[in-house]
């Protein structure tokens, strides 16, 4: 995995849990809205059916919610790892200029604003920023 990737992943799972959240509010829609008759579809052993329309989407929605807690313990794990490998760099300004990028997730131009410097310098100092970090994992 290369440096980037590496620290992009604070902000991946970030987007994961965001999404998750989104499709557990999603089932409890579902779970709540009444259903449509649906004749088109035959059942396969001709029995009918003896759960109710929501059972089904309860149970993703429960599913879905422990999905979600793993990813939440993920994260601060994620975090610790990415918080510890910019602190290998020795220079306090490309700490605070990753810190800004990979947990903040600013963009260049809203780094710019923050470090008061031109694009073209905050560009120049991330790649040395990341030629400086080391990849470290939590035991």
């Amino acid at each position: 995995m290369d440096k980037k990737t590496y620290l992009c992943r604070y902000h991946n799972i970030l987007e994961k849990i965001e999404k998750k959240k989104r499709y557990i509010k999603f089932c409890q829609e579902r779970a709540s809205s009444p259903p449509g008759l649906d004749f088109t579809i035959p059942r396969v052993d001709h029995t009918p059916s003896n759960d109710a329309y929501f059972v089904r989407w309860v149970f993703k929605e429960i599913e879905a919610e422990e999905e979600l807690e793993e990813l939440e313990k993920k994260l601060e794990t994620v975090k610790m790892e990415i918080e510890r490998s910019i602190n290998t760099v020795k220079d306090e300004e490309l700490q605070m200029l990753l810190t800004y990028r990979y947990i903040d997730w600013l963009t260049c131009d809203e780094i710019c604003v923050k470090i008061f410097c031109s694009i073209e310098s905050v560009k120049r100092k991330h790649e040395r920023a990341i030629e400086m970090v080391k990849i470290l994992h939590i035991s």
